[in-house]
């Protein structure tokens, strides 16, 4: 059975990110009445505009949000070079945080103001890294400097960053103009290694179809519970990620789950573990009906 690692732990499970965006969205539509957007309307603009890319790393919502500093310590001891730490450092722990806060900041923002179009741009570029490479993304590396100069004791503030990125630039010219040649060297070590793991390990996604019949059902819940159904069940096979190979499925495992993995990896409140108490007999008795798993197939910890 394949397990992540390494989650960061999360108060309760932040009660959900719904309920904060639309009272997000609420206040941002009341600052439309007093705020105009900023209108881009010349290449020029949009230039200049994705040039203060990099500051989004020192928005009030993102400044408390770093690379991870121990490992970061420990890469610099290996004498690799800052692109390579970089892409090293850009797990995908790391990169989920960011989307979810970028999606805070734009929701936040009046709509179509520089903020907000910054912020809908890096979301882009982290969703399709395929076609745009991390490694590409300069916000990336304003996270990068951010982190290395606390992990150096000398915190960085948005004023430094500037001559920060400049001298970034020039001690890895060598390496940028390399990678302008050979676009290979913008691949993601992390993502390349999770691709192999995957590959290796023979794991199979969940199947498309069952999804589909699941997703149908969540349609006539309430908006709210169908969401959270389907955030705990993504935590369930995604991040815990049991076998497909659904023969060996036990009432043990599902127990591992919800009494051991689960308090471990995402600190649950009350409130979380009923929630996904429900959501798990709904999904067991969803796969029983179709003659998936047992009749009997009902784990102790969720009775």
């Amino acid at each position: 059975m394949s397990k992540k690692k390494g989650k960061t732990k999360k108060s309760g499970m932040e009660k959900r990110r719904q309920d904060k965006r639309h009272r997000k969205m609420v206040k941002r539509k009341k600052l439309m009445n007093h705020r105009s957007p900023t209108q881009i309307t010349s290449p020029h603009q949009l230039e200049k505009l994705l040039k203060t890319l990099p500051n989004l790393a020192f928005d009030p919502m993102l400044l408390d949000l770093y690379l991870d500093e121990k490992m970061m310590k420990e890469l610099i001891e290996e004498g690799l070079e800052e692109p390579q730490i970089l892409s090293r450092l850009l797990t995908p722990e790391f990169l989920k945080e960011l989307e979810g806060r970028l999606e805070d900041v734009e929701d936040s923002a009046v709509p179509q103001s520089p903020k907000a179009l910054l912020a809908k741009a890096s979301r882009h570029q982290l969703q399709n890294s395929e076609e745009i490479p991390y490694l590409s993304n300069p916000l990336l590396f304003a996270f990068f400097l951010k982190t290395r100069a606390k992990a150096e004791g000398n915190p960085m503030k948005l004023a430094d960053l500037p001559n920060a990125i400049r001298e970034f630039e020039e001690r890895n010219s060598e390496w940028i103009a390399e990678a302008s040649e050979n676009p290979e060297l913008l691949k993601n070590e992390v993502e390349e290694d999770a691709e192999t793991q995957v590959e290796d390990s023979g794991q199979e996604p969940f199947p498309e179809d069952l999804m589909q019949e699941l997703e149908k059902e969540y349609e006539n819940l309430p908006q709210q519970r169908a969401d959270r159904m389907r955030e705990d069940l993504e935590l369930f096979l995604e991040d815990f990620s049991p076998s497909t190979k659904f023969d060996q499925w036990t009432t043990s495992m599902i127990d591992d789950f919800f009494m051991k993995w689960f308090v471990e990896h995402a600190n649950p409140t009350d409130e979380d573990k009923q929630s996904m108490r429900e959501t798990m007999l709904h999904f067991l008795q969803f796969m029983r009906e179709r003659k998936i798993l047992a009749e009997d197939f009902s784990p102790k910890s969720l009775l």
